[in-house]
């Protein structure tokens, strides 16, 4: 609203919105504030003067926007006089429609739309839905998109987003057109398979838009493919540390009962002549007992608790000395291939663990080669300068000698690969293998302070790297070898033991020996024998865990009555064992027993690592 002078009295608010400037600003400011030196004469000089001189009028100006340059606009004035003396004009100001301004400006628009769809770093998909909700081929992608998947424009445009899509969220794009009409916007998490068969991850925000007069539906996806392998290693390690928990109670169980069947099956047949008709049956329980054991230790070396022998040796002389017998499991349709540089790699390892993981890579190798094909075995020394997630946790930075281990065979996904290390898992037929073999070799170079990663893809092979700490000390330690010696003694030895088959077998496999025996069925009760008959008491073997009172807490109390007192711990797992305290892990065979009993009688026993 204007007085008759010009002077703006009142603006609305879409004004204000149309011009870019606030009420107050052009409150008692004359129109011609609004005109720039630089127009037409005539529109400032006939415009404004026929506010004065007509009570109406329609005609285009061109006025300033306060930052964006020119409007082109249509005006249209009506004067009225108040109290029949102040004269005021309403003025209503449209925007011009020009149909050449407003098409270039359009063309415009689109040109810079399209250069932003093509150039931006997000995952874009524009697509329609058919009748039942169900998404069409894509009407558009851009070439972050086209990359994402590997695919040429042309030829992902075929394709529809469900056809791209994983199992598991496929319900989500069905219900799509569901989801955005409850909400103006959604968010959806997509597993998409690429071209060459990966899996590739991206988190989407989708909404409704018009596209050329009908209702398209646009998706911005980020690439969190990185992030979901981080989150699929973390929730491995979990499950895997879950497992080795379950694998050793379950070991430590079936220990107890099988140490007391294969050693009553080895007493018996000490006892019996070999012509004896029950020898053979005998035999057969003895060495099917001990299968059984070796299976159970391996559900041990994956929990992580059993006993290791460490010190320093030269991997690549490991490597080497298991060459010739790996050649002869692998067969000639193999081509064996041991890549290992002349230095020697030093780590700090137990040697029959070693001889395992090696092994039990090489074999399952083989296994993906039925059509034989490349096996190579290789060491190298990295330096790893930060710290790096692997299946069997975050490796720190620092010297690391890598061990890799490589076919061609018939590789595996994804999902096998999250799967390949849980014991009992395998993909080969039933009765070819436990699927204990990378079991084992998880557990033991989680064992070993070590890391493990596995990389494949079907038809392709695949590569296990494994990563032991640099050892410094560049002398490999020897193997002792010390010769066969009498065995026999007459000490006295307490026994303390709650399962009654082992303490039968314990009993009798040291009185075959010379040894005096005294048995206890619990810690309490040992104590109470050892308290009365401590000085004819040479020595204690205890159970780690029984009723009453435990092998640990009997050691402390029984040394402390008598310091001299020998003590050797036996159990069926090594977690609360502490380093210095003789122990024997469970099943054990009679020769294995005497040893240890006569070694640390003597003070010769020799503690490992």
């Amino acid at each position: 609203m204007l007085n008759e002078k010009g002077v703006i009295k009142y603006t609305n608010n879409p004004f204000s919105l149309l011009t870019g400037f606030d009420p107050l600003e052009l409150q008692n400011k004359n129109i011609k504030f609004f005109f720039n030196e630089g127009l037409p004469v005539k529109l400032k000089d006939e415009t404004i003067p026929a506010l004065n001189n007509q009570s109406r009028i329609s005609t285009d100006i061109l006025i300033n926007h306060k930052s964006d340059g020119l409007l082109n606009l249509n005006v249209h004035v009506e004067k009225f006089i108040e109290d029949g003396s102040n004269t005021y004009f309403i003025c209503t100001l449209n925007t011009k429609n020009n149909s050449n301004d407003l098409s270039e400006k359009i063309n415009e628009l689109k040109v810079l739309f399209r250069s932003l769809f093509q150039k931006t770093s997000d995952v874009l998909f524009l697509i329609t839905t058919d009748e039942n909700g169900l998404p069409n081929p894509f009407i558009d992608v851009n070439n972050t998109a086209c990359h994402f998947l590997g695919y040429a424009k042309k030829e992902l445009l075929e394709f529809s987003l469900l056809d791209l899509a994983e199992a598991e969220c496929r319900s989500d794009i069905i219900n799509l057109n569901d989801t955005l009409n409850a909400q103006a916007v959604c968010y959806l998490e997509l597993s998409l398979k690429r071209k060459n068969q990966d899996i590739v991850h991206t988190r989407v925000e989708a909404q409704y838009v018009n596209h050329e007069g009908r209702q398209a539906i646009l998706m911005i996806g980020k690439n969190i493919s990185e992030q979901k392998e981080l989150e699929n290693k973390l929730s491995q390690i979990e499950k895997l540390e879950a497992v080795g928990q379950l694998a050793g109670g379950i070991a430590h169980d079936f220990n107890n009962v099988l140490a007391g069947i294969s050693g009553l099956a080895e007493l018996a047949l000490r006892k019996m002549p070999e012509d004896h008709k029950a020898a053979a049956s005998i035999k057969t329980i003895y060495q099917k007992a001990n299968n059984t054991a070796n299976m159970v230790r391996q559900l041990v070396a994956f929990s992580r608790k059993q006993k290791l022998s460490t010190r320093t040796i030269d991997l690549n002389s490991v490597i080497k000395a298991n060459k010739t017998l790996l050649t002869r499991y692998l067969g000639e349709d193999i081509t064996f291939q041991v890549l290992l540089e002349s230095n020697p790699y030093i780590i700090k390892a137990d040697q029959a663990s070693l001889d395992q993981i090696i092994t039990n890579l090489c074999i399952n190798a083989r296994d993906a080669m039925p059509d034989g094909g490349d096996l190579i075995v290789k060491t190298k020394n990295i330096i790893l300068q930060n710290e790096r997630l692997t299946v069997t946790g975050k490796m720190p930075p620092g010297k690391y000698i890598c061990f890799t281990v490589s076919d061609t065979g018939l590789g595996m996904d994804n999902e096998t690969i999250r799967h390949i290390f849980e014991p009992f898992y395998t993909t080969k037929d039933i009765g070819y293998g436990t699927g204990l073999g990378l079991s084992i070799v998880y557990g033991l170079i989680k064992q070993h302070n070590g890391f493990i990663d596995c990389t494949s893809k079907v038809g392709e092979g695949t590569t296990f790297d494994m990563y032991f700490p640099w050892h410094a000390d560049s002398k490999t330690a020897e193997k002792s070898q010390q010769p066969k010696r009498d065995l026999k003694g007459n000490e006295t030895v307490l026994i303390a033991e709650d399962e009654a088959d082992l303490i039968l077998y314990l009993k009798e496999s040291l009185e075959l020996y010379g040894y005096n025996v005294m048995i206890a069925h619990n810690g309490a009760k040992a104590l109470e024998i050892f308290e009365q008959n401590h000085q004819k008491i040479d020595m204690i073997i205890s159970d780690v865990v029984m009723p009453e009172m435990g092998g640990i807490e009997l050691r402390l109390v029984a040394q402390n009555i008598k310091p001299q007192l020998k003590f050797l711990l036996i159990s069926a797992y090594t977690n609360r064992i502490e380093p210095g305290v003789p122990f024997l892990q469970k099943p054990f065979q009679t020769e294995e027993l005497a040893t240890y009993v006569r070694d640390i009688l003597d003070d010769t026993f020799v503690f490992t690592e």
